[in-house]
């Protein structure tokens, strides 16, 4: 009766392992190699080494979104060296935005941002050249993601574009973002 049980246990095993393996070669197609590799954890799971009994574990692969977002935002509260600014974001997500702009010379502002797509929200920060020419300050530089929430708790990404144009004005800001984020 013991020896059956074994024999069932590693079936199981040898054919979660199987799959894990299979979903994991598909990943690795779609997304390149070393994208889609199963955590050793979950392959000493699909072996059936964990305690607890039968798992059933699944490789997640990180996936690439190519990001391309415009952002109409307005000020927000009293405008100083330091602008906060709300608005709605159409592209890649569809969400509302929200970014802390601080100048911190006449040719440079940094910002800090936070959109919120559906499911979560994601976090970031960047550096831009700015240069004014009339009522409009124009700005270019790049961003990274710090973080996220929700479906966007392990967002990251590095050297995303950033351009846009601010209103002397009325603080209007038009933003435009394009790169690539892992999720």
């Amino acid at each position: 009766m013991h020896l059956r049980f074994v024999r069932a246990r590693r079936r199981y095993a040898v054919g979660t392992l199987t799959a894990t393996l299979a979903w994991t070669a598909i990943g690795a197609l779609i997304l390149g190699p070393g994208a889609a590799q199963a955590p050793a954890s979950q392959m000493a799971n699909a072996a059936g080494n964990s305690r607890g009994g039968h798992s059933n574990p699944v490789a997640v692969a990180a996936r690439e979104i190519n990001l391309q977002e415009t952002g109409h935002l307005h000020s927000v509260g009293e405008p100083g060296t330091t602008i906060l600014e709300r608005g709605h974001a159409t592209g890649t997500f569809n969400c509302s935005i929200t970014v802390l702009l601080t100048i911190k010379s006449a040719n440079r502002v940094t910002a800090s941002f936070t959109v919120k797509p559906r499911s979560g929200s994601v976090t970031g920060r960047g550096a831009a050249r700015f240069e004014q020419q009339g009522a409009n300050g124009y700005f270019g530089g790049t961003i990274t993601i710090t973080g996220g929430t929700g479906s966007y708790a392990h967002a990251s990404g590095t050297g995303i574009g950033i351009s846009g144009v601010i209103s002397r004005e009325t603080f209007a800001l038009t933003v435009h973002v394009h790169g690539k984020i892992r999720l």
